[in-house]
């Protein structure tokens, strides 16, 4: 059986894997004991031991992990003998395996699973998640937002007893010290990286955009690039407040479509 080192894994010693596409919703579990594939209030029994080994690595692969045809093929070999379909090339013997496969799932209502790469070989669709990925990108998400809500409220409290310095032409504007800039555009940089290559995915395109413009927002008034015209301090700080609070409101509402 080949294995792959990947950056997560479902452990193989569960019994079930669970996977949920991102998308529609559906789930699909494999269960390892048994050998059932189910989805939907269905489950189909998987007689072939080399489908449901290569089932197993679909499961459990990360969806940018690439089986090769030679993968594919090895895995068949090592199922079933060395001598099966020994005069055929790699590629034959992956796609054969690779339809049943499909139609295993194609039965459960299931055709968006397994992605073709043209020459190369197949692998899982990126739509689909494990439901251990999910609570993961749930923390992440949570950690995100506790983290940008707990600068918000410094950059307030700081706003409040910081000098509000008023020039020639009217605008007003705070100049802190350097420590406090950098310490708040590092920590911003680094929850905001993270969470943006968790949640990377085409159908997080427009709110992963619009999550942007407003953390671009957020980091001005965090290293305090944020200009007021005419305004007194008091009113200063209370548009300076307002805004950052609306903004969090916003972000909120924003990372809960994300999936």
């Amino acid at each position: 059986m080949i294995t792959k080192d990947c950056g997560w894994r479902v452990e193989v010693e569960m019994s079930q894997i669970t996977l949920k596409n991102i998308q529609t919703g559906k789930s699909a579990t494999l269960d390892s004991n048994l050998k059932i594939l189910k989805s939907a209030g269905r489950e189909v029994f998987i007689q072939d031991s080399a489908v449901y080994i290569l089932l197993h690595q679909l499961f459990t692969l990360q969806a940018t992990t690439l089986l090769s045809y030679n993968d594919i093929a090895t895995i068949v070999r090592d199922q079933k003998s060395l001598i099966h379909m020994e005069d055929s090339p790699d590629s034959i013997i992956a796609n054969k395996y690779i339809f049943k496969a499909r139609s295993l799932l194609k039965s459960l209502m299931i055709d968006d699973f397994i992605m073709t790469i043209r020459g190369l070989g197949y692998k899982g669709s990126n739509k689909w998640l494990p439901i251990l990925e999910k609570r993961a990108n749930e923390e992440i998400k949570n950690a995100f937002l506790e983290e940008i809500t707990a600068i918000i409220e410094e950059c307030i409290t700081y706003s409040e007893s910081a000098d509000i310095t008023h020039d020639k032409s009217g605008f007003s504007y705070i100049k802190p010290d350097q420590n406090t800039v950098m310490m708040h555009f590092k920590r911003m940089n680094d929850c905001y990286y993270l969470f943006l290559r968790r949640y990377t995915s085409p159908g997080n395109c427009i709110e992963l955009l619009e999550l942007k413009e407003k953390i671009a927002k957020i980091l001005l008034y965090a290293i305090y690039w944020r200009v007021g015209d005419s305004l007194t301090d008091e009113k200063f700080r209370s548009d300076y407040k307002n805004e950052l609070k609306l903004t969090l409101r916003q972000i909120n509402q924003i990372t809960a479509l994300l999936a």
